[in-house]
């Protein structure tokens, strides 16, 4: 965006607004907006904001999700007793950060975001290209996340699993398979799936054939003639708000969604939705904090709140999402292991995501999938 694309900005009034942010009366993504709307730079008497004096005394913390469930969830589990212990305020924002938003939001120079619920291989994927800030382990007790998870630009927050949700009163008397996802004959009406791919490729190779062990790397043009092959059944959900109310809706008797997402709509239908681990994709899930984010080094502090075991079990009862801390597994009522995608009899189902192809090549597959179902 240049400066001539939009009006000419009055400059008492970003002085005012920037007076306001100081005081606290103004919230910082209220500021953004208001120069993003006047196609200005968030700047305050010749001086970026963002290191100015006024942003110091900003008492927040924007953190983007993926929206529905997850920015109530998460807020009660994570950002409420974090406000307890610092005053500092988190706000979840559902605006589903892909990596591609990040990296835009990053190279523009206009970041909003703190830190983005991501999957683990974003960070080396983003961070190798100088497009995120480093956690700092003398602020996040690593000893605290699973091995492996403690990456260098990307903090294991949880574990999820895409997972077949089915309508039980289509389904009664067993669990479908990737192949009945597929047999449109056999039980007749729509499906869903992810429209970013991930989950959905290994969803169509599977039901296509591929064992699990030959998955990787993945065909996208198989798994591209699979997914077309169901036509006009086939409706793809682009956030998890959107997987959750095609099944409240009854619009769909089945769909590849997230196990977060599935145990909650169990719990809202009664058990009318439900879903199986058979063949689920685990994947590890992480925070980002995109490069030059506004809070700076308040937001490491938030990032080493979430593993406490506590607040780990709390987001698993709630949104079925499985401990990043050992400990918290361990903690954790025997009445959870059902929707933890964790637990040895649920992980014994399951493979594992390949961390290293996503890194690699991630971008292009949505590219390539996008672009395969929409012609």
């Amino acid at each position: 965006m240049t400066h001539s694309s939009r009006p000419s900005v009055n400059q008492d009034l970003l002085d005012i607004a920037c007076a306001d942010l100081a005081a606290g009366h103004m919230a910082r993504r209220d500021f953004l907006k208001l120069c993003l709307w006047a196609g200005a730079a968030p700047t305050f008497a010749g001086a970026s904001l963002y290191s100015s004096q006024a942003l110091a005394q900003v008492k927040e913390i924007v953190v983007a999700n993926f929206g529905g469930d997850a920015v109530k969830f998460m807020g009660a589990a994570w950002g409420e007793p974090f406000t307890g212990d610092t005053g500092i305020k988190v706000i979840f924002d559902g605006a589903t950060p892909l990596p591609g938003k990040i990296k835009a939001m990053v190279e523009s120079g206009k970041v909003a975001w703190d830190a983005c619920d991501a999957d683990l291989f974003v960070g080396p994927q983003l961070g190798n290209q100088g497009l995120l800030e480093p956690i700092d382990y003398s602020i996040v007790d690593k000893s605290m996340v699973r091995p492996g998870w403690d990456g260098k630009y990307a903090l294991g927050s949880y574990a999820y699993s895409f997972v077949l949700a089915y309508d039980k009163t289509k389904f009664p008397d067993k669990p479908p398979t990737y192949a009945d996802f597929f047999d449109t004959k056999k039980h007749p009406g729509k499906r869903t799936f992810w429209k970013f791919q991930m989950g959905a490729t290994e969803a169509c190779l599977l039901g296509d054939g591929v064992p699990v062990d030959k998955l990787y790397p993945l065909d996208m043009n198989r798994a591209l003639k699979k997914a077309r092959s169901l036509g006009k059944d086939l409706i793809l959900w682009s956030s998890a708000a959107e997987s959750q109310q095609m099944f409240l809706d009854k619009e769909v008797i089945m769909g590849v969604i997230w196990n977060t997402r599935a145990s909650v709509l169990e719990r809202d239908t009664k058990g009318r939705v439900t879903w199986t681990w058979n063949q689920g994709l685990n994947c590890p899930a992480a925070f980002v904090v995109p490069k030059g984010n506004p809070a700076g080094k308040e937001v490491m502090k938030f990032l080493g709140s979430i593993l406490i075991p506590q607040r780990q079990i709390k987001l698993l009862a709630t949104l079925g999402t499985g401990p990043s801390s050992p400990k918290a597994s361990e903690m954790a009522p025997k009445e959870l292991n059902r929707i933890d995608p964790n637990f040895p009899a649920n992980w014994k189902l399951q493979f594992a995501r390949d961390e290293a192809w996503y890194e690699k090549n991630y971008d292009a597959a949505i590219d390539q999938w996008i672009d395969g179902l929409s012609g």
